[in-house]
């Protein structure tokens, strides 16, 4: 698999920056699971010491908000000492070890909805990028 030294931006379809190396770079393989598929693509695409933009839509992104990804959890499934708040990640495992990171949209008493949604999901994109290095 190649492997890349870049730079780049991703940024949500509002203007908020949701990611970038500024002026450190970033080195990572195709398929090392340091970036989405989506973005991998692009950087396939890109042309060495180019800065180029790719505009992509929510499908080509992040995906579409799926609303079985938002589950309402009970305050008592989480640890006694976790602080509980809204905006707040947490990890999850399941029975068979796999791990899943949602974020909490809300805290009614003992009622907490955990969203799973990729956090870009539903929203169009920018990225950003300039191949330093392509092995």
């Amino acid at each position: 698999m190649a492997k890349y030294k870049l730079l780049y931006k991703l940024t949500h379809s509002n203007g908020a920056v949701a990611d970038e190396t500024l002026d450190t770079p970033f080195e990572f393989e195709i398929g090392d699971g340091q970036l989405d598929p989506c973005l991998e693509s692009c950087i396939e695409e890109a042309t060495v010491g180019k800065l180029q933009t790719f505009l992509l839509t929510s499908e080509e992104a992040f995906g579409s908000i799926y609303d079985e990804a938002i589950q309402v959890m009970s305050l008592s499934d989480f640890p006694k000492d976790m602080v509980v708040e809204v905006d707040a990640a947490v990890e999850f495992e399941t029975p068979t070890g796999d791990s899943y990171v949602g974020c909490i949209d809300k805290v009614d008493g003992d009622n907490i909805t955990i969203n799973f949604n990729h956090p870009l999901a539903g929203c169009d994109v920018s990225f950003q990028v300039e191949i330093l290095e392509k092995n």
